[in-house]
């Protein structure tokens, strides 16, 4: 574990081009704080979607690793989240990691312009809608970029940083992944 969090926080602190000691020193708190720590799930049912369909997706708590990332109504939404290179992580990891989950939970001021962009980007893959801010309430999430999390079985934290800003951060979560 502790092999990851060293990784993890040099990779971090390289793509946020951090030279000062403050925001270096702000970062690694950060990574610190949230290595080993469990996302924390609403009592409430979940709503999943599919592209503003409805479905039911909750075998993918249950797998041995998942990708998760939370995304707020701050900003563009799907700016933000990536949807272009998120599908190509998922299409290119479902045949390498069958035992990998992806996670997206949106907290959005407007779910039907962000149902919008995912029809546009034709993102087929369960986005969980979180109304009240549950997830956040509950966790109490750092500030982006750090909401996005390889979770263990147990939704441990193992890594934190988003794969589409960083082929680097992708290459650590598949050698997890793979066991190496």
């Amino acid at each position: 574990m502790k092999h990851h969090f060293l990784i993890s926080l040099s990779i971090v602190l390289m793509i946020a081009g951090i030279a000062c000691n403050s925001p270096k020193r702000e970062a690694q708190r950060i990574v610190k704080e949230w290595i080993g720590k469990e996302v924390i799930l609403p009592e409430q049912n979940l709503t999943y979607k599919i592209m503003g369909r409805d479905t039911s997706c909750t075998e993918l708590w249950n797998k041995p690793y998942k990708i998760f990332v939370y995304i707020d109504s701050i900003g563009c939404i799907s700016c933000r989240l990536g949807l272009a290179q998120w599908k190509e992580i998922i299409d290119s990891s479902r045949v390498a990691y069958p035992d990998l989950g992806f996670l997206f939970v949106v907290h959005a001021g407007s779910y039907k312009r962000f149902e919008y962009e995912l029809r546009d980007a034709e993102f087929n893959y369960p986005v969980i809608y979180d109304y009240r801010d549950e997830f956040h309430k509950k966790n109490n999430f750092a500030p982006d970029p750090y909401r996005t999390f390889l979770l263990d079985r147990n939704n441990k934290i193992i890594l934190i940083g988003s794969p589409v800003r960083s082929p680097q951060i992708w290459e650590l979560y598949k050698k997890v992944l793979a066991g190496t």
